[in-house]
């Protein structure tokens, strides 16, 4: 688990560095339930430098600031920083079947960690994505967290997570996948 504080720190240099992104994965949740601990890792979207056509500025950056740099699952860059704490951070693109749409992004918030304020997208939207991506983890964490919604320690937008299904190009499948983990 990494601490607010320590994310706080790590996304501060990365923005100072110029990089720029939006936080999509489980931290969302963690950071909706107010949690201090906000999960093992980072998941971000990068917006700039492009992790797949600018790989070399990540390298550059993790040797700079002397953090290990390595790659996810995707081939994209994965930087675990050394800020007191190890904060692994997984940067994602549009590659192969992982897919964020353009929708989720622009309906992103501004949202506060520790000092800073960084995008997020909505807890709607990253059910939305676990929904899309299907796996047998994504669908174990989707039950996890209708458990979270039906003990009133989460709420949830039940129309806007129907009507954000829209935007992906399986959108009967998502509703299904929702609806199987009791979130609809």
């Amino acid at each position: 688990m990494v601490s607010r504080a320590a994310v706080a720190k790590a996304l501060k240099a990365l923005l100072d560095a110029g990089f720029r992104f939006t936080i999509i994965g489980g931290t969302v949740v963690e950071y909706a339930l107010g949690r201090e601990d906000l999960g093992d890792d980072v998941d971000l979207f990068a917006e700039s430098p492009s992790p797949i056509f600018e790989e070399p500025e990540y390298r550059r950056f993790a040797e700079e600031a002397s953090w290990s740099y390595g790659q996810t699952w995707l081939g994209t860059p994965r930087l675990v920083a050394s800020v007191g704490e190890e904060v692994p951070i997984e940067f994602y693109d549009n590659i192969y079947d992982f897919y964020v749409p353009e929708r989720v992004l622009e309906n992103s918030v501004r949202v506060e960690i520790g000092e800073i304020k960084v995008k997020m997208v909505t807890l709607e939207d990253h059910l939305l994505l676990k929904a899309n991506a299907g796996r047998g983890v994504d669908m174990d964490r989707l039950a996890e967290i209708a458990k979270l919604v039906k003990r009133g320690k989460l709420s949830l937008n039940v129309k806007r997570l129907q009507e954000g299904a829209q935007s992906f190009e399986e959108e009967e499948v998502i509703i299904r996948r929702l609806r199987e983990a009791s979130l609809l």
